[in-house]
């Protein structure tokens, strides 16, 4: 790497489920061994405070409070929307990020929405042949979207699709290795 290189600010929101968190964590370790300034956010679900044991000290970590949108929680849901939305907001005022990549779910809104006000070029990435609620209506925000399936590019409102596959850790990916050679 070239240390006159400009480091890029990249927040990577990839919390909520599993199939979130683990490709997000594999992108994070992929544009930090490239040089990018990595900031994960994730919520205050266990899966995610349990993910991201792996990682602790490499990344910094934002934990937004989080509800699903549900009818019935219309109330709830709105308020800890505008919380999460202020709080990244003030924090994108003070250190805007470069990128901000959401991989999809609940916890997806939030960032894509302050990055796009701070500035920052927005990303989504959907693993799923079906997108989900969050991912089909930020589609649209985003400057590109990746896709993990070619089916599901048809399936986003967004000129910008690119089909990637689904990230994987580098673990994964050598314990793959491993087992296919003992095949």
């Amino acid at each position: 790497m070239n240390s006159a290189a400009p480091t890029w600010r990249v927040v990577l929101a990839c919390g909520g489920t599993g199939g979130h968190l683990f490709p997000g964590l594999a992108v994070a370790d992929e544009l930090s061994h490239r040089g990018a300034n990595v900031t994960l956010v994730i919520s205050p679900k266990e899966v995610d405070q349990q993910g991201i044991r792996a990682v602790a000290g490499r990344f910094e970590v934002i934990t937004l409070p989080v509800v699903a949108f549900s009818l019935r929680r219309t109330m709830e849901f709105g308020t800890t929307l505008w919380q999460a939305h202020r709080h990244l907001r003030d924090r994108f005022a003070q250190q805007p990020p470069d990128a901000v990549l959401a991989m999809g779910g609940f916890l997806s809104a939030t960032p894509i929405l302050a990055g796009r006000r701070a500035g920052a070029l927005t990303f989504l990435h959907e693993s799923n042949t079906i997108p989900g609620r969050a991912n089909r209506w930020l589609a649209r925000l985003a400057t590109e979207c990746f896709v993990g399936l070619k089916e599901t590019v048809t399936r986003l409102s967004n000129r910008n699709v690119s089909v990637t596959g689904t990230p994987v850790r580098a673990e994964i990916r050598r314990a793959i290795t491993s087992e296919a050679r003992r095949a």
